[in-house]
């Protein structure tokens, strides 16, 4: 994200991205202006490189999470081949969180995003319309916000 200069009550400032704090500064002071542009682009530097730690560390699934995962994977070998969904890196994904393997960040970020595009879209009468097996919810982002500290510690790095 860049910087932009924006105006907060009447005076200008420079702000990393939309939101945050806002470095004011007075025109009529001589370094003022460069100064409230380097405060907000160190901002922004310290905010992208703990984005890319958090991208770095990896996560326990919580229990309803495998447990989604278990009853999709049932539901799936109870149907006959024709309409069995997922697809091959879906259903090795349903295994690993199935089996509690741990997942990185990034993966939960498209757990999650799959999972709000999928409810959506999703048609009524088909496999994950409803249920505790659906697919979808192994992305469920309350599945993963719940998720103790204590749980999230305990994931491998």
């Amino acid at each position: 994200m860049p910087v932009r200069r924006v105006e907060v009550d009447g005076q200008p400032a420079y702000r990393w991205g939309d939101r945050g704090r806002a470095y004011t500064f007075d025109p009529e002071r001589p370094g003022s202006e460069e100064r409230a542009k380097a405060n907000a682009e160190e901002q922004g530097r310290v905010i992208e490189q703990r984005i890319a730690a958090a991208m770095t560390r990896t996560f326990k699934p919580p229990a309803e999470v495998r447990d989604a995962a278990q009853a999709a994977l049932v539901l799936r070998a109870s149907l006959p081949p024709s309409r069995r969904a997922m697809t091959a890196v879906g259903l090795a994904r349903a295994r690993d969180l199935a089996n509690g393997r741990s997942v990185s960040m990034e993966t939960i970020l498209r757990l999650t995003k799959r999972a709000r595009v999928g409810a959506s879209t999703r048609r009524a009468g088909k496999l994950g319309s409803g249920g505790a097996a659906m697919p979808g919810k192994l992305g469920s982002r309350r599945s993963w916000r719940n998720t103790s500290k204590l749980e999230r510690r305990g994931g491998a790095r």
